[in-house]
């Protein structure tokens, strides 16, 4: 029997088999670049979303920025208005004049350049008890920022890095318990003349401001400094740990083969086998995904300090939003009022109905006293003529007028809160919010012409009514009412 038959059989079959490698190295290297190709193409996509947000976070800033030119703006401007009177011109000579706004503009170079120039923690003075657990908390903080600064391992960067973030959520606690606290003491001053009381209350609240202004920067430098770190990863050392790292994960990976390191650098093509030739493009294909994933592992990192920079930014929008907001109706309101002084004919109060005035959480109705003091505001829980008020409004203010004494709710001469008026004066001007369902009310004459907000003693939770400040800390802790129509039958 011939042996051609079989010779040609093997031919046969090392061409099959040929051309299976062959096709099998044709979809390894094809599924090889597709991979490669997703990981460049997730790079990008990475890329371009840390640009965005990096342009929305300087134009939240720039916003944030703005914010404060308005609000230093409208603080010169009400503080003008107030010295266009001789009680406001007194209290302008006593006070300190309004601080221009220091913007934030704090940049990656600029704190590479600057890193360890953080000075030492500041000592604060004079602090009153209240006060002290929040600047000792802010000077700790402080101090662990330089810690921060000179860490030198990933490692000790976290761990430093969750300590100065719960530090920084305490300074903001016990800035906020101290805060509520010195309201209270306002509110409990109000019905006090002492001078020295209602000085410190002030001071304490300049005190708070800045230690929250301390704290704002305080977090800014130290979200800047994980920005810089995060882009240092990739310095000298930290290659070469992660290419022996990557390195121990490919010799894990491919442990059961044996890999000879001459195949690659070409010195034994002629003994390169299939196996190596599969091993090479493996490296080859890891090492070029490993730089990819790293790329966007920091990538990714930059992208949550970008969003936490953000969201703290936004947080600090809406605070401002409201305090404009705030500032703008007290400058409107001493406008209005400057030109009623000014002008030869004043407009003229319109009649607009009797309502009710009730108290949104104890469900009372505001109401002159009974018995003979019938010029005292109180809370009752019987509703009768003594709870009705006649609304008439003037501009963008109110007149409350009783409808049992005929006597208009307002400010007496020392400041106490009294239904006693036969007249509506500036002394009896109210505002209320635009929903009269859930609203603050404020004595527009109160606090030097700031205007006070209508409390209760107390703690909210007496039947006396009483005028309070007039800043946006104690809006937030004023009262709700509910003003409702009172229809006769």
């Amino acid at each position: 029997m011939s042996l051609f038959p079989e010779a040609q059989q093997q031919q046969r079959m090392a061409g099959v088999k040929n051309d299976n490698e062959m096709t099998e190295s044709y979809n390894r290297e094809e599924e090889y670049q597709r991979a490669q190709q997703a990981a460049v193409e997730a790079v990008m996509v990475g890329r371009e979303t840390l640009e965005a947000t990096i342009r929305q976070g300087e134009q939240l800033q720039n916003a944030e920025n703005m914010a404060d030119d308005t609000e230093y703006t409208l603080d010169k401007a009400n503080r003008m208005l107030r010295g266009m009177t001789w009680s406001g011109f007194i209290l302008n000579k006593l006070s300190r004049d309004v601080d221009p706004p220091e913007y934030k503009d704090d940049t990656i170079n600029d704190t590479k350049n600057n890193k360890g120039t953080l000075g030492p923690p500041k000592v604060y003075e004079q602090v009153p008890d209240l006060y002290k657990a929040a600047a000792q908390a802010l000077q700790n903080y402080h101090a662990n920022l330089q810690v921060l600064e000179d860490c030198e391992t990933n490692e000790q960067k976290e761990t430093c890095r969750l300590i100065c973030d719960d530090m920084h959520r305490q300074v903001n606690k016990k800035i906020t318990e101290a805060s509520t606290m010195i309201g209270q003491q306002r509110k409990d001053n109000n019905d006090s003349v002492n001078d020295n009381a209602c000085k410190d209350t002030t001071n304490d609240e300049d005190l708070a401001l800045q230690l929250q202004e301390d704290v704002s920067a305080l977090r800014q430098r130290q979200l800047v400094l994980q920005h810089v770190q995060r882009g240092l990863m990739m310095t000298s050392g930290e290659k070469t740990d992660a290419s022996a790292t990557s390195v121990n994960d490919k010799a894990k990976l491919f442990k059961n083969v044996k890999h000879n390191d001459t195949t690659v650098n070409g010195s034994n093509d002629s003994n390169t086998t299939s196996n190596d030739t599969v091993l090479i493009q493996q490296d080859q294909h890891l090492d070029t995904i490993n730089q990819q994933l790293q790329e966007l592992g920091s990538l990714a990192g930059n992208l949550n300090i970008s969003l936490q920079q953000q969201s703290e930014v936004i947080d600090s929008l809406d605070n401002k939003n409201d305090t404009l907001h705030f500032k703008t109706k007290t400058v409107n309101r001493r406008t209005e009022r400057f030109i009623q002084d000014k002008s030869w004919t004043k407009p003229r109060a319109e009649f607009v109905r009797y309502a009710w005035i009730r108290h949104q959480i104890s469900g009372q109705y505001l109401s002159v006293a009974p018995n003979n003091d019938s010029k005292t505001l109180v809370l009752s829980n019987l509703f009768n003529e003594r709870c009705i008020f006649g609304i008439w409004k003037r501009n963008r203010v109110l007149g409350l007028q009783n409808k049992y004494n005929r006597r208009w709710a307002g400010q007496s001469l020392l400041g106490k809160l009294t239904c006693s008026a036969s007249t509506f004066n500036q002394r009896e001007e109210w505002e209320v919010d635009n929903d009269w369902s859930d609203t603050t009310l404020l004595i527009v004459s109160a606090g030097w012409g700031s205007g006070g907000y209508l409390l209760l003693d107390k703690e909210g939770k007496g039947t006396q009514p009483l005028i309070g400040g007039g800043d946006i800390s104690i809006k937030k802790q004023a009262p709700k009412w509910c003003i409702n129509e009172f229809l006769e039958k």
